[in-house]
């Protein structure tokens, strides 16, 4: 018999609607207190989660430039939003797999092609919103050995590291990694400074 083309299956390559970013912004709206990057805080005072109320989470990702539906949040889309954050952020630990509750998302959401030739979830609002969330979270767990969280411990927001030698260690350089080295600085300048401690000249 002739062979008429390649007998292994070819990959197709299709965008989804939302994007990695996206995905881990939803990720982070729970953080530390120093978690915004304007905070200057010197004490942890816990987690803050910004899905505890919709316009808090509406807030906070319209805040980053993640485009959301028209639609009011339910407590449901609150739920599924919690789903897919927690899943996320078990991802740093190497034993977590898929968890239930993001799982069943992922087995009822329905995907097609949309008008831009983007792999999309059907059902409009949040639920389409979170049904969409679930491409880039199956592309996450690919690279979940990129996945870091900030080592300003009063921060904890977490980030793809996708540097070569994988040293990055800030959410923001300029915001976390600054206030770190400062307060390293000034920790040290203080230590220097105090009371019978012995500074060369």
């Amino acid at each position: 018999m002739s062979r008429i083309g390649p007998r292994e299956p070819g990959i197709v390559e299709l965008t989804p609607r939302r994007s990695l970013t996206d995905l881990l912004w939803v990720a982070n709206t729970r953080h530390g207190p120093g978690g915004h990057w304007f905070a200057r805080v010197v004490e942890d005072s816990g987690d803050h989660d910004h899905l505890g109320q919709p316009g808090s989470a509406v807030k906070y990702l319209a805040d980053h430039k993640v485009e959301l539906p028209a639609a009011e949040v339910t407590a449901a889309d609150l739920r599924a939003l919690d789903a897919i954050r927690e899943m996320v952020r078990g991802l740093l630990d190497p034993a977590q797999g898929w968890t239930p509750a993001a799982r069943a998302i992922l087995e009822q959401t329905r995907f097609r092609i949309d008008a831009d030739r983007r792999l999309a979830a059907e059902g409009a609002g949040w639920a389409g919103f979170a049904g969409d969330l679930m491409v880039p979270l199956i592309q996450l767990v690919e690279i979940r050995d990129r996945l870091q969280i900030c080592a300003n411990p009063l921060c904890r927001l977490i980030f793809l590291d996708l540097s070569k030698n994988r040293a990055r260690q800030w959410c923001d350089n300029g915001g976390c990694g600054n206030r770190v080295r400062v307060r390293r600085y000034r920790t040290k300048q203080r230590a220097t400074e105090a009371p019978g401690s012995y500074s060369p000249r």
